[in-house]
């Protein structure tokens, strides 16, 4: 009969536990100052070595050549304990036995000196299994149990076990294996069975094991089972059902290219292969974030999951891509979550999203608009030269003489704006967008009249426009800074607000229930 990997490459020394090495070691320094604790508890989750360390820790009380921090694995008690057919090792399922009438029988058992070995070794596994009176029954057992006898209860759920219980145990808990050493172990068993597979094989059975080093066993079974040999690639994507990670290239192929049919096409075949959609949300989700790392870290090859022969494709497509739009194609891929995931119809918002992401590539951000903006101002030729400092030939006329008088437009206005926006550049691109004339000697300003919240930017800052205004014309100005249209708005603001703010109109207003949508004024009659 064959023997499944996870039992024949099953823990029999503490030094084969994997990923558990200060529960081992504290296991051992109770054995070795003979301090074992009457009763533990071991929790976490599934298959990450609980009832293999009960076995372990059974075997080392009571080797033959014990006790030891190390069970010797080849004396007969060992041996039995091993093949579970010690008289004096019990493991008892806690799912169907967690009646209070299996529990009086344990402890009339316990009762009686071991027939054999040293100890009595009673594992409960699934012990929060166990009913109310059942606790009630093992509670003084527990708490006092007989000196031949130890206590070991294996819990996947440790909150479920009553407090009364944990606080007579010494509680162990197990940690999830972590994904590199999960590999390595596969990987070790693979070289033991002569079986080829490759990393990326590995790497997705490690992946879907989430911590358990049996599930990860099991299913690299069911893969040499399927492959009938060698393991494939292929075959593994098969047994998790996981999507092909060529499917995620092309689309993100297709999107950067702006081949809008093509992802149309890809969308289609996910649908005729009876994929779900949400799940592939998810993995593609987990692509993006592979895709920023690759292009952000130079050496991220153990920062990312994806597969080592696919990153040069990868690489190649994101070249001409930056940093900021992928965390911007990234973000928008998340914004879909909850949409995706609530929707009847994750067809079409997966197509949505896809064609999207394929307009990123036309889109400017607000920085470089600005910046284009400030480049095609003609006052931007002028104010290149205003970094070179002029020739000392030059400069010590300037600094004795007064300014010469300047009259045309032509002559300064382009250099108060190239001032403004090395001085003050949030108000230079407001300047940019307003109407600059010099009437006599006034300058106005004419702000756009959507622009409210700047225009009262400006008249902030009058006395620094003014001073600059009156420098460079070399004469005294004054300034105006007006809303377009501003006359009537600055002549009947006032007294809007007064009306709108009358006792006797707000009154009526109340009455009627209703609300002032403008003030005209009315011409004619006796009163006019």
């Amino acid at each position: 009969m064959y023997l499944a990997l996870a039992r024949k490459y099953r823990p029999q020394r503490f030094a084969d536990l994997i990923g558990q090495a200060s529960i081992s070691k504290t296991l051992q320094n109770s054995i070795a100052m003979n301090k074992v604790y009457p009763a533990l508890i071991f929790s976490g989750m599934k298959g990450v070595g609980k009832t293999s360390s009960a076995r372990i820790l059974a075997k080392a009380l009571n080797c033959e050549k014990g006790p030891a921090i190390e069970p010797c694995n080849q004396c007969q008690t060992c041996i039995e304990i091993t093949e579970d057919n010690s008289a004096d090792y019990m493991e008892i399922d806690g799912a169907s036995n967690n009646g209070v009438n299996e529990v009086r029988s344990l402890r009339e058992t316990v009762k009686y000196k071991p027939l054999k070995n040293r100890y009595r070794i009673v594992v409960i596994d699934e012990v929060h299994m166990l009913s109310n009176a059942a606790w009630n029954a093992l509670l003084k057992t527990v708490e006092e149990p007989p000196e031949h006898t130890i206590f070991i209860m294996a819990t996947t759920d440790f909150h479920k076990i009553p407090a009364t219980i944990v606080s007579r145990c010494q509680h162990f808990e197990f940690k999830r294996i972590p994904f590199e050493v999960i590999k390595q172990v596969l990987k070790d068993i693979c070289q033991k069975e002569a079986i080829k597979v490759s990393d990326y094989a590995l790497y997705l059975i490690s992946r879907s094991a989430e911590g358990s080093l049996r599930d990860a066993k099991k299913i690299l079974d069911q893969a040499i089972a399927i492959a009938n040999g060698d393991v494939k690639d292929d075959d593994v994507v098969a047994i998790l059902g996981i999507i092909a990670e060529e499917t995620f290239i092309a689309l993100t192929r297709n999107v950067f290219t702006q081949d809008r049919k093509g992802i149309i096409e890809q969308v289609n075949q996910l649908i005729e292969r009876g994929t779900d959609l949400r799940f592939f949300y998810t993995e593609y989700l987990r692509f993006i974030r592979d895709v920023i790392v690759i292009k952000s870290i130079p050496d991220s090859e153990r920062l990312h999951n994806l597969n080592p022969e696919n990153v040069a494709v990868i690489r190649e497509i994101v070249k001409d891509v930056s940093e900021v739009e992928l965390l911007r194609f990234f973000n928008a891929v998340k914004e879909l979550e909850q949409t995706i995931r609530n929707t009847e119809h994750p067809s079409i918002i997966l197509e949505y999203m896809f064609l999207k992401l394929s307009y990123f590539s036309a889109l400017v951000s607000i920085e470089d608009y600005l910046k284009r903006l400030r480049d095609a101002r003609p006052g931007a030729a002028v104010a290149a030269p205003a970094h070179t400092p002029p020739a000392p030939v030059v400069a010590a006329p300037r600094a004795v003489e007064a300014p010469a008088p300047r009259s045309g437009e032509a002559d300064w206005l382009p250099e108060l704006k190239a001032r403004v926006d090395r001085e003050k550049p949030r108000m230079a691109s407001v300047l940019t967008s307003s109407r600059l004339e010099l009437r006599g000697n006034t300058l106005f300003i004419e702000v756009a009249a959507q622009l409210e919240n700047a225009w009262k930017m400006m008249k902030e800052n009058r006395a620094y426009l003014n001073q600059l205004a009156q420098e460079l014309a070399g004469r005294e100005l004054g300034l105006e800074i007006v809303l377009k249209e501003g006359q009537a708005k600055d002549d009947g603001e006032r007294v809007v607000q007064e009306l709108k703010n009358d006792k006797k109109i707000k009154s009526l207003k109340d009455k009627i229930k209703g609300s002032v949508i403008a003030v005209e004024s009315v011409k004619g009659g006796k009163d006019a």
